[in-house]
């Protein structure tokens, strides 16, 4: 058994050092690797730990672009190297159709395929196609019962959390054909709002048949960090925009954080679930208080392709105004790492972009090196060593 147990944490060592190499290279080279597909920006939640609801929506329906131009870039992109696509909104269940075709199309082109959900408008016919064609599904989970309500801003969303669930595991379990079967995943993004019900969500994703839980923390721009992040005369529109008081934790309540993921990994450490706290481990107690993150530089404007709902390739999700070209009416040569992508890197890496020291996407996507070796050894060794002992 202990044999068994350090030949694993070996194999998971060598698997995601091999990984780390080739993302480091990927760095180095500017080689895009996974993309951000926003099929629309028009949200009908109205949660208190995201500004995109607020924006001006009327108008988005107009200059959004059909299946047939998506087809187009997602063309464009698989034959870039692009391997991994996550479509996301807004709530992309707001343009259904569109988000079957697109499933469908990136799962025939073989594209690892990752869906983040609020669930709302998530029906029978897109469950049907999450279950045929995703490979990871991300159900918002950020509360328990109304305490859901409450940080989604929506009467009855802890409702349609569940019956999205029920709707998806019942579809799974009757569905064999797939070799890599659908991973559901619950996802709670931590804030002032429900530190005190973590465990209580923790429970519930074991109880309704969720293969994992993850718990990520808020993120928030203060408006005067993104004013002087301005650049080329573009103030960026970031989300997670400061509304009035603060969505952080206190001190206290960062620890209270730290104290309930240490109590949850311990009591579900052998429970048929997957309990993931490092994109929250990996930031120190000031980081969680004051909003800030420990890593310097950004693969996501590197590696990651960000495409708006109108075909733009945009610089990342949270300055979606910086615009390097249109995806549709240009080769994708030609707006990568063209000049003005360049010269957004160069102001990034001489500090010009203060927000990027509270970009929380980073926290997951942007660790160093050394970082990334520690996130290894919390999240893939350390869950095994104590099956070592004794």
């Amino acid at each position: 058994m202990k044999d068994s147990a350090l030949f694993k944490s070996f194999k998971v060592l060598n698997d995601e050092l091999r990984w780390l190499a080739r993302r480091e290279l990927g760095f180095h080279k500017i080689t895009p690797r996974t993309s951000i597909l926003y099929l629309t920006y028009r949200c009908d939640s109205k949660c208190k730990t995201c500004t995109m609801w607020q924006r001006p929506q009327a108008q988005e329906i107009e200059k959004e672009i059909d299946f047939a131009a998506w087809k187009e870039i997602i063309d464009k992109l698989v034959e870039a190297g692009v391997k991994n696509a996550e479509p996301f909104g807004g709530n992309a269940l707001l343009r259904k159709e569109l988000l079957i075709e697109v499933l469908e199309y990136l799962h025939r082109k073989g594209v690892t395929i990752h869906l983040p959900t609020n669930q709302i408008g998530l029906d029978d016919q897109v469950a049907e196609a999450i279950v045929k064609y995703v490979d990871t599904v991300y159900l918002s989970n950020d509360g328990y019962g109304l305490e859901q309500d409450n940080v989604r801003g929506v009467q009855g969303a802890a409702v349609l959390a569940e019956q999205s669930i029920d709707k998806i595991l019942s579809l799974r379990n009757k569905t064999s054909a797939r070799s890599n079967p659908l991973r559901i995943i619950c996802n709670c993004t931590v804030s002032k709002f429900n530190i005190g019900s973590m465990e209580a969500v923790a429970q519930y994703a074991l109880d309704k048949g969720f293969d994992e839980v993850d718990f990520e923390y808020a993120g928030e721009f203060e408006k005067e960090v993104v004013k002087a992040s301005e650049i080329m005369g573009i103030t960026p529109n970031a989300q997670y925009l400061r509304q009035g008081d603060s969505i952080l934790a206190t001190r206290d309540q960062a620890l209270q954080i730290k104290k309930s993921l240490e109590t949850i990994k311990k009591r579900y450490h052998k429970a048929p679930i997957k309990i993931e706290t490092i994109n929250i481990d990996s930031l120190s107690v000031e980081n969680l208080y004051r909003g800030t993150i420990p890593h310097k530089k950004c693969y996501v404007e590197r590696t990651e392709v960000t495409v708006d709902p109108y075909g733009n390739l945009v610089i990342c999700p949270f300055i979606t105004n910086f615009i390097m070209g249109n995806l549709v009416d240009e080769p994708f040569e030609s707006v990568w790492n063209n000049e003005k992508h360049r010269f957004f890197r160069r102001a990034q890496n001489n500090g010009r972009l203060p927000m990027c020291k509270n970009c929380i996407l980073g926290v997951q996507r942007n660790p160093g090196v050394l970082k990334s070796v520690q996130r290894i050894y919390l999240s893939r060794i350390k869950p095994n060593l104590p099956q070592l002992g004794g």
